[in-house]
């Protein structure tokens, strides 16, 4: 239980930095060690790739969710606000993920694999992009990223420059059988409206607020605003606020003497019961169990990967 979250800031952009020496990062997941067990909304300006190693995953990336099994691999492309979490009642649920930098893929900036391989995926309609073990043109792409997965011990320059070689090699695999075959499109006005709304709720979760304030400020209905909402988080807004607070309750229960009472009404709950059996359906803990914990395993008290 290591009770992992992705640190984020207020436009839910992730705070995880990569070496700019050598941007990129081999992450090993387990949903059952992220705080609720699964991993928060949040974007980067990094590329991901991930395989599924073991169990069921629903990635959503705004409006679209697509169920990846054992076997399946996604890309994530910069941008792109997402959120993971396990299939149905899946116990399990482990894959791995590249996470790198564009400039680890194109070399300088405005070179000629930027302007003819990259770029015009960024403005691909398509949210992410799935591939499967069992086509045969993905083989290549597993057998390199398993390999790297395999010899991450190593950490030569060596390994560092086979890693570099393995994602351009994979890259251009997606490109020929996937990125290119995709229609030219704009996310901005999804992203804009989403992300505002968002803001909104980040500025006001504490206190009690209205839908009728936010949809004002939103420039939208009531009713659009909530059926927008859902459409694009897969949950209401309502459920979202909720998830938000205890999030915020998690931080400060990891780094305050806050009393229970005092963190509840900080966070914006109406009540310390409610906030109480709120904070429990989540992280199956008490506030108090949970800050019991932590005390216990100090090494489990972790923000990122």
């Amino acid at each position: 239980m290591k009770n992992l979250i992705i640190p984020v800031d207020m436009d839910l952009n992730s705070t995880i930095k990569l070496n700019p020496m050598y941007p990129f990062l081999l992450s090993r997941d387990d949903l059952s060690e992220y705080v609720g067990g699964f991993v928060n909304w949040h974007k980067q300006s990094a590329i991901e790739i991930s395989i599924v190693l073991e169990g069921s995953i629903n990635v959503t990336v705004l409006e679209r969710e697509e169920t990846m099994e054992v076997g399946d691999g996604f890309l994530i492309l910069p941008e792109r606000l997402h959120t993971l979490k396990p299939h149905k009642d899946a116990k399990v649920v482990k894959y791995f993920t590249f996470i790198f930098e564009p400039s680890l893929l194109t070399g300088f900036k405005g070179s000629f694999f930027e302007h003819a391989y990259y770029l015009p995926a960024l403005s691909k309609q398509e949210t992410f992009f799935k591939f499967n073990i069992q086509d045969k043109w993905t083989h290549p792409i597993f057998e390199q990223m398993k390999w790297a997965y395999d010899h991450e011990s190593e950490g030569s320059p060596a390994f560092q420059l086979k890693v570099q070689r393995i994602i351009q090699d994979v890259w251009i695999l997606l490109w020929n059988n996937l990125l290119s075959k995709e229609e030219d499109g704009s996310r901005k006005h999804h992203n804009s409206r989403i992300l505002k709304m968002i803001e909104y709720l980040h500025t006001n979760y504490s206190s009690k607020f209205s839908l009728s304030d936010m949809a004002t400020h939103c420039n939208v209905s009531r009713g659009e605003c909530c059926r927008y909402f859902k459409k694009m988080m897969h949950m209401t807004i309502s459920e979202y606020v909720m998830e938000f607070r205890v999030s915020k309750a998690v931080e400060l229960l990891k780094s305050t003497d806050l009393a229970i009472s005092e963190i509840s009404e900080s966070v914006g709950f109406s009540s310390q019961s409610y906030f109480i059996e709120s904070f429990k359906k989540k992280m199956r803990l008490s506030p108090l169990a949970y800050r019991k914990f932590l005390k216990e395993n100090p090494k489990e008290n972790s923000l990122s990967r």
